[in-house]
């Protein structure tokens, strides 16, 4: 796909021929297959030729293979003609960041270091899940280098835009992921998250997006950076990540922590009644933002009533954390980067993002008894959570204290690339493990999306879900596309 390295002002063009279906969910293209309304071969053909159309405006997409595409398309077509449908998203196609591997496809990892030059011998587990539920694969998304910034921006294929205005980013580091969903290439998307990297995305696009509590979708091989980094759906609506959560979550056999009990779609995503919630609104959650804005705030804030609206008992409160959470984090992220080096050769290593490098360089200076202090603070918090969640089914709060900011900029004005401090709302969750997601909330002033997070228990993905799909429900923000705005 086209490589961009400076960030241009575009239009994204008016509504097109093919609109119609690149706007349909995932649930309505299978039922439009079921009653022969529509083919998967069609849906392929079309969106892989809105593609090649639009996504130089917004450089989303890294890879294509149109015959494999079409080839997995003609045989879901197949058994829609003889009876023998796999799934609910059979012959569905999705998007899959090119963290992830798919035999036969290259995967690069936004990484000059990497060699993406031949094709991966095996499908990670949730591609495995996937691709046996008859689901045609679209393309790869872009990433930065391993996934290592909140932006998506790279080296290897340069910087992905915001289809709701292409000065700014899409956020990282499944920002391809998040930018196709938005231009209606495709309906679901495969993302990951080690530090907020679908929620931050989903929330800066319009679209929906789900950290699984870790162990929920399966993995192999396991992660250094267990139990932070899981893969995660993301959709332009709920009741699409629940049904590809459920078929993500299936069992993988190589996977140690993958829990053998199957995720049950909630039955009640049309119209949830929220009365058995307790929610908990916390616009600070218990952290020192530095970064706050005004418009931002009272978007979030407007979710507490619309789930009020669904029978919800809601009331504010703060997580009450024993100790900042950004500080046994940032250990992590220095460490994890690190080992990341120390995996390539000596002679790739210089090839590596410089944030990685940076991080690393921090890593290699910390101290065993530095890293176990910040594993018992890890315990700590995740203690402390747990006392929360014992009183309150979920946690409402910001995805991101800002709008989206400038595509030639890692973070928002007057921070530092390698400084958290802006954005202490999503890692949290992932040192403990729970689930969390960035479901549309509303636009600022200027036509920026904006998301709204909702932490779960945990094990309780269907409560983030049900919640989600209440405000979904009575916003109706999917239906407003960046060239609408």
């Amino acid at each position: 796909m086209q490589r961009m390295t400076e960030t241009v002002v575009q239009v994204i063009p008016a509504i097109q021929e093919d609109d119609g279906i690149a706007s349909l969910n995932a649930l309505a293209l299978s039922k439009a297959f079921l009653h022969g309304k529509l083919s998967p071969v069609e849906a392929a053909r079309t969106l892989l030729d809105r593609i090649e159309r639009l996504d130089r405006h917004v450089n989303a997409i890294v890879h294509v293979d149109r015959e494999k595409t079409l080839g997995m398309a003609r045989a879901s077509e197949r058994r829609y003609l003889t009876g023998k449908v796999l799934s609910p998203l059979d012959g569905v196609p999705v998007t899959i960041k090119d963290l992830s591997s798919i035999a036969g496809w290259p995967r690069r990892r936004g990484s000059l270091a990497f060699d993406g030059s031949s094709a991966c011998a095996e499908d990670t587990p949730c591609v495995a899940r996937l691709r046996e539920a008859g689901v045609v694969f679209l393309g790869k998304t872009a990433t930065p280098d391993s996934g290592c910034k909140v932006v998506t921006r790279s080296a290897v294929h340069g910087v992905t835009l915001n289809p709701y205005d292409p000065t700014k980013t899409p956020g990282g580091s499944s920002g391809g992921a998040s930018a196709a969903l938005a231009m209606g290439f495709g309906p679901i998307a495969v993302g990951s998250d080690g530090a907020g990297s679908i929620r931050i995305p989903a929330a800066l696009t319009n679209v929906f997006g789900l950290k699984p509590g870790f162990g929920r979708v399966p993995a192999f091989p396991p992660d250094i950076d267990m139990p932070h980094s899981v893969v995660g759906p993301m959709s332009r609506s709920v009741a699409d990540a629940a049904v590809m959560l459920a078929v993500m979550s299936r069992p993988e056999p190589r996977d140690p922590f993958a829990w053998p009990i199957p995720f049950v779609v909630p039955d009640d995503l049309g119209d949830p009644d929220l009365s058995d919630l307790t929610v908990a609104f916390s616009p600070r959650m218990g952290c020192d933002a530095p970064l706050a804005d005004r418009e931002v705030d009272e978007l979030v804030a407007g979710a507490i009533p619309l789930l009020a609206r669904a029978g919800a008992r809601t009331c504010a409160e703060d997580p009450g954390w024993p100790v900042d959470p950004a500080r046994p984090f940032q250990v992590f992220w220095d460490t994890v980067c690190s080992a990341t080096v120390d995996g390539f050769a000596q002679d790739r290593r210089s090839l590596l993002d410089a944030g990685i490098l940076r991080a690393a360089e921090a890593g290699r200076r910390v101290s065993i008894g530095s890293y176990q202090l910040a594993m018992e603070q890890r315990l700590k918090i995740t203690a402390a959570s747990r006392e929360f969640f014992n009183r309150f089914d979920l946690l409402i709060c910001p995805v991101l204290p800002t709008a989206a900011w400038s595509a030639e900029r890692n973070v928002p004005e007057g921070f530092e690339d390698d400084d958290w401090r802006w954005c202490p709302y999503t890692f949290p969750w992932n040192m403990t493990g729970q689930p969390a997601a960035s479901v549309p909330i509303g636009f600022t002033t200027s036509g920026l999306p904006v998301g709204v997070q909702i932490i779960g228990r945990w094990g309780k993905e269907e409560n983030v879900l049900r919640a989600a799909a209440a405000v979904e429900r009575r916003r109706m923000l999917a239906i407003v596309h960046p060239h609408s705005r």
